[in-house]
């Protein structure tokens, strides 16, 4: 064996240890977020639709703030690289000051989406209960940031182990609270949709008191992150909220834009909402795994230009590209050949179930080209790029996905698949551009130049 095909086998398992455990952690998101909807549809009608807009909604505004202060993730990979002792620690209390300094930002969710239904005119029930749904939410922001950082910080560190640990005993307290809080359990009283609102802060709490915990045993004294605290200056958190906003701008946008998407097909008739439904369900799931091989990727790239080393990081963005098109197109492989296998779990309507099929075929492809994305943008976000992807991802969402959308489906009158046209676009564009931008190699020339040493080897990116 060639010490090429050595190096790209030994980057590949590496990054396949980091992500293996992220994709059961993502797995265990996803979960967390249906279990409202699951407990919801044993109440009511109403409360099932409540559930479904508010958190749609909810978890579009907070990802742009999860995503922000997520970005530790990149500034402590690239320090861990360059053994800064110093700069980990320094992330770590600046990032979890800014995820304090952004919670109250949650407690305007409630304000803000009272507008919204305002102008949108939902169904009077429908919006008065989501709209009480997001106001209990918003007090799990404060918790959900400082998770998101220490969460972040770990994956920063090369610990994915403990972020899914940390996930799944989540979504068994947030099960556990739920059932007892919307059916009166205990001696409880029952409080229906409410319940389901309160039981997952309450699973917030247990998931920032675990994060907590295991941080500060395993790294704190190691890393020091309690000593010598200081506050980050203005000039400081600026420069975190420009290298975070734009990722958690890319992320929200990415929702938001599907969002959009569902309205669409909303127009197009019950059967045709019915079956993308289900398509987009298993969508989700397929994200999942291109998701945490993007930010095994991302955290393996920066640590290893901290550590001087642009081969390296170059080596680990390739390895990205080669583990992600074989899983998710082994993925797609399943989801084309055997489409009934998956439709089969989420209805039993025959007309349904068969455009379902057709439609998942559809996400077969756009699995693909979203993983060769995913791991070239989580490859530039390493880097500090996050300003380029999030900028693209905005410009790409608004200018190519819903317009292409909702002329494919209106304009030109090819209905459900001409809306389809939308994200498939939209995927194929930024896995060009992003693609053009890491092939093109402009990411790597802040970091072949030689700098004082910080603890370590180079020039580090500076927030």
């Amino acid at each position: 064996m060639s010490t090429k095909e050595s190096s790209n086998g030994a980057c590949s398992r590496k990054l396949l240890r980091l992500a293996g455990p992220l994709i059961l952690s993502n797995l265990a998101y996803t979960l967390l977020g249906a279990l409202d909807t699951i407990f919801m549809g044993r109440v009511g009608a109403t409360e099932l639709g409540a559930v479904g807009v508010a958190s749609a909604l909810f978890l579009a505004a907070s990802t742009l703030l999860r995503g922000t202060v997520g970005s530790v993730m990149v500034v402590v990979s690239q320090a861990f690289g360059a053994e800064d002792q110093k700069g980990i620690s320094r992330a770590f209390q600046h990032y979890m000051v800014l995820a304090m300094l952004l919670a109250p930002l949650g407690f305007i969710m409630p304000l803000f989406f009272k507008v919204f239904f305002r102008i949108t005119k939902p169904q009077a029930d429908v919006g008065l209960l989501a709209l009480e749904y997001i106001s209990i939410r918003a007090w799990e922001i404060p918790l959900s940031l400082m998770s998101k950082t220490m969460g972040s910080f770990l994956l920063g560190v090369g610990n994915s182990r403990v972020p899914m640990l940390v996930s799944w005993a989540t979504v068994l307290v947030n099960m556990v609270a739920n059932y007892v809080l919307v059916f009166g359990k205990f001696g409880f009283p029952r409080m229906e949709l409410a319940g389901a609102a309160w039981g997952t802060v309450i699973s917030q709490t247990v998931q920032l008191t675990l994060y907590l915990f295991f941080v500060l045993k395993l790294y704190g004294a190691e890393l020091g992150l309690l000593k010598d605290f200081r506050l980050p200056t203005w000039g400081q958190i600026r420069g975190m909220l420009r290298l975070g906003f734009p990722m958690g701008l890319a992320d929200s946008v990415d929702l938001s834009a599907f969002g959009v998407f569902m309205t669409f097909l909303a127009r197009l008739g019950t059967i045709e909402l019915a079956a993308s439904q289900v398509a987009n369900q298993l969508n989700d799931i397929a994200f999942m795994p291109s998701f945490a091989i993007g930010m095994a990727t991302s955290s393996l790239v920066g640590r290893s230009l901290g550590e001087g080393s642009t081969d390296r990081a170059e080596a680990y963005g390739k390895a990205g590209l080669r583990v992600g098109i074989v899983l998710m197109g082994t993925l797609a492989a399943c989801y084309w050949l055997f489409p009934q296998v998956f439709v089969v779990l989420f209805t039993s309507d025959p007309e349904v179930s068969q455009l379902s099929k057709r439609i998942l075929r559809v996400v077969a492809v756009y699995q693909v080209l979203d993983v060769i994305r995913i791991t070239f943008c989580g490859s530039l976000n390493g880097a500090g790029e996050t300003r380029f992807t999030g900028l693209t991802t905005l410009a790409a969402a608004c200018l190519v996905f819903i317009p292409v959308s909702y002329i494919g489906a209106f304009t030109l009158g090819f209905g459900l698949w001409g809306a389809w046209a939308g994200p498939l676009t939209h995927a194929a564009l930024l896995m060009v551009v992003f693609g053009a931008r890491f092939r093109g190699g402009a990411w790597k020339k802040p970091w072949q130049t030689v700098s004082l040493p910080v603890g370590g080897k180079y020039r580090l990116s500076k927030y």
